[in-house]
C-alpha cells in the first residue's frame, strides 16, 4: 500500500476511534453521573434545561460525525477485506445503525415531548425512565463496539 493510502487508512481507523471514544465518554458519563440523579432531581420546572439544549447539542454534532463515521467503516471494511480483522467493520455496521435508530425511532418521540413540553409530574417521571432505559440501551451497544474497536487496534499493534 502506498504511503499516502496508507495515511488515509491511518487517519480513517483513528477517526473511528475518535468517535467510538466520544460514544462511549457521554454514554458512561449520563449512565454513571446524570442518570442517577435524573429522577429525582428533575421536575416540571427544570427537566426541561437539563435535557433539551445538552440532546439538541448531541443531535447536531452527530448528524455531522456520524456519516463521517459511517465512510471510515468503508475505508477500513476495504482496508481489512480478506484480513483476520474484516469482521470489526463489519460489526460496527449494527453497532453504528442500533444507536441511532433507536435515537431517531424511539428517542427523539420523548425528546420532542420534553421540548413540547410536560405538564403532569407523573408523565415526566414516566418518560423520563424510557428516556434512561433507551440511552442505556446505547451505552450497552456502544460499550461494546468501542472494546470491539480497542480489539481492532491491539490486534493490529500485534500484527496479528
Amino acid at each position: 500500500m502506498s504511503p499516502l493510502k496508507q495515511t488515509i487508512v491511518d487517519l480513517s481507523n483513528a477517526y473511528v476511534f475518535f468517535c467510538a471514544s466520544i460514544y462511549l465518554g457521554m454514554f458512561w458519563s449520563l449512565h454513571f453521573f446524570w442518570f442517577p440523579n435524573y429522577p429525582s432531581t428533575l421536575n416540571l420546572e427544570n427537566y426541561y434545561d437539563a435535557i433539551i439544549p445538552q440532546t439538541t447539542l448531541a443531535t447536531k454534532f452527530f448528524f455531522i460525525t456520524i456519516p463521517i463515521m459511517a465512510a471510515c467503516l468503508v475505508v477500513m471494511l476495504i482496508s481489512e477485506w480478506k484480513t483476520k480483522l474484516m469482521w470489526v467493520p463489519i460489526v460496527w455496521i449494527p453497532g453504528l445503525l442500533a444507536p441511532v435508530i433507536i435515537q431517531q425511532a424511539y428517542i427523539e418521540d420523548i425528546n420532542n415531548q420534553f421540548s413540547e413540553g410536560v405538564t403532569d409530574e407523573a408523565t415526566l417521571q414516566i418518560l423520563l425512565g424510557e428516556w434512561m432505559y433507551l440511552n442505556d440501551l446505547r451505552w450497552i451497544i456502544l460499550t461494546i463496539m468501542w472494546g470491539i474497536t480497542m480489539y481492532f487496534f491491539i490486534a493490529k499493534a500485534k500484527g496479528r
